[in-house]
């Protein structure tokens, strides 16, 4: 394309752009992570219009099954490729290629998900709008919304994927054009895309290489937030802008499509692998609202301002950040813990840590369902059940709050000056940090239920879970750091290590020794590479990153 005679810009069409823009291409084997999670062994599940053409090239081996007798239809099998399309054509590989999928269409599609949802699904793709064609549905927490929260909450490891919607240039619209003038593009989002556990899905162009927020671009059509009680949404961004996949016209039909439609499998996909990698080193898989909060979490900056908006949410999906973390979390230097606060309990979490980068501390819960909205335009009525607060307090007392939108200005700039009573899913950011924080998770009110289970994330720099942790980093030390075939460490400070084990890059655990008589470890028959040494004494531990020639 040529602008102002003068420019030329070229764009890749295809789910490998799509791969490419949320960096889930590098989780592939050889890949920048050195894993190899595509999606082996895994299930996507996806309700839309009709279901997949699972006679395609692109899903060989009875990769894709009709579950309900779903005639053809063209914008599922394109949405169903997008997610495991296998990739016999390069470009329309899709994010989990090595994953199957079950495909419905819409009819009865709660009834369906509960069901699954009951069997251990973890994850569904749901790329389009049921509902009322009324005023009072843009923002709403309808009907829909409350029964998809319900699923949720009685399956804690089943989290729903949405499209946002692709309203914002829909200005000819009897039912769209009078909100567009009357809120600007904001506040489209409908009915059960507000669901508070579904994670719900903006679309952007091709990300190829970021490097800040101003590589992020909106599309023109995607749906803003908030929802009518302020809550974020969309929660996160992929591309959604030219998506090149399969079709249903014929077993090698491939075609181009735009919209949260297209966005919301990627992110789909990107659950997939995440669920994956998690099993592939805990031999478990992670509640909802832990993935949820993980790809949040760790989201690349986008929009005008720092922290969330109601038009990006928290961000473009960052899948190697969030493998990342994973992997950090096994090998001690980033906390993802799974949690139960109880009525008028206190959680607090001791951390010290060190560094340039931000410290991130963020809790995530899959909430119990609201009152539903049935037909009051812009009700603001707050749908968060348990509310629960987290903030960090240094030592010295300075309290850092999570990050905060203001629904009666949904384009100002986001807050760090209070408590997030809205949202399920909180924040904090705490910029060049330094010293030994408190981790403080509290609610407010009582706890419907009596307890609340929540997902806790902590990472940025290295994150020490004690202060006792300090002195043993300090006690300890490794060399060469370029090994050759044995790791030597030194331990001051009377610490007795009761253990030392070795991990690579992707977590997994090499070597582990007790026999520490000799202060070294035989690494000889390790590769060359990267590698974390974990040193524990007592409960407390410590990792070492060194260098394998």
């Amino acid at each position: 394309d040529v602008l102002d005679g003068k420019e030329v810009l070229y764009y890749q069409t295809s789910n490998a752009g799509s791969s490419t823009t949320i960096r889930t291409n590098r989780l592939y084997s050889g890949g920048a992570l050195g894993l190899n999670v595509q999606g082996q062994g895994m299930k996507a599940y996806v309700w839309d219009g009709g279901g997949a053409r699972s006679t395609h090239v692109e899903f060989p081996n009875n990769k894709v099954n009709i579950m309900d007798g779903a005639a053809l239809d063209d914008h599922a099998t394109h949405v169903t490729g997008t997610i495991v399309a296998q990739g016999l054509t390069a470009s329309l590989k899709g994010i989990a290629f090595d994953a199957s999928a079950d495909s419905y269409d819409w009819n009865n599609d709660y009834t369906e998900m509960a069901t699954q949802a009951a069997s251990g699904m973890l994850v569904s793709n749901h790329s389009y709008w049921i509902g009322q064609g009324a005023r009072w549905i843009f923002g709403a927490y309808d009907g829909r919304a409350r029964q998809f929260d319900l699923i949720a909450f009685n399956a804690p490891y089943y989290l729903g994927v949405t499209a946002a919607g692709n309203d914002r240039d829909d200005v000819g619209s009897a039912l769209v054009g009078p909100q567009l003038n009357e809120k600007f593009g904001y506040d489209l989002i409908r009915g059960m895309q507000n669901g508070k556990n579904f994670l719900t899905v903006g679309a952007v162009t091709q990300v190829n290489n970021y490097t800040g927020p101003e590589s992020v671009v909106m599309s023109g059509f995607s749906s803003w937030g908030p929802t009518d009680d302020g809550r974020i949404k969309p929660e996160i961004v992929a591309k959604g802008v030219s998506v090149r996949s399969t079709l249903v016209t014929s077993d090698t039909a491939s075609g181009v499509k735009s919209g949260t439609s297209m966005a919301s499998p990627a992110v789909t996909g990107a659950v997939v692998l995440m669920q994956q990698h998690y099993h592939n080193i805990f031999n478990n898989y992670m509640r909802a609202a832990t993935v949820k909060g993980l790809l949040l979490h760790t989201a690349d900056e986008a929009g005008f301002y720092d922290g969330p908006d109601y038009e990006y949410g928290w961000g473009l999906l960052n899948a190697e950040r969030a493998a990342t973390l994973i992997t950090n979390k096994n090998t001690g230097i980033a906390i993802m813990d799974e949690l139960t606060l109880t009525s008028n309990e206190t959680y607090t979490k001791s951390i010290t840590v060190s560094g340039t980068s931000p410290l991130m501390v963020s809790i995530s819960w899959t909430d119990r369902a609201g009152a539903a909205n049935g037909g009051t335009v812009d009700l603001a009525t707050l749908t968060l059940v348990n509310d629960l607060d987290v903030r960090v307090v240094k030592t010295d007392n300075t309290t850092y709050f999570p990050w905060t939108l203001d629904p009666a200005n949904v384009s100002n700039e986001p807050l760090r000056t209070q408590d997030n009573f809205r949202d399920n899913y909180e924040k904090v950011q705490v910029d060049n940090p330094g010293g030994t924080y408190n981790i403080i998770v509290t609610h407010k009110g009582t706890l419907t239920g009596g307890s609340q289970d929540f997902s806790l994330i902590v990472s940025g720099p290295q994150v020490l879970s004690t202060k006792e942790t300090v002195k043993i980093d300090d006690a300890i030390s490794i060399y060469p750091n370029l090994v050759a075939n044995s790791l030597n460490f030194a331990v001051t400070n009377s610490i007795v290590l009761s253990d030392v084990s070795i991990f690579d890059v992707t977590g997994k655990m090499i070597i582990s020794s007790k026999d520490l008589s000799s202060n070294s470890i035989d690494v000889s028959r390790l590769q060359s590479g990267v590698y974390f040494a974990k040193f524990t004494s007592d409960d407390k531990t410590v990792t070492k990153k060194f260098i394998k020639q």
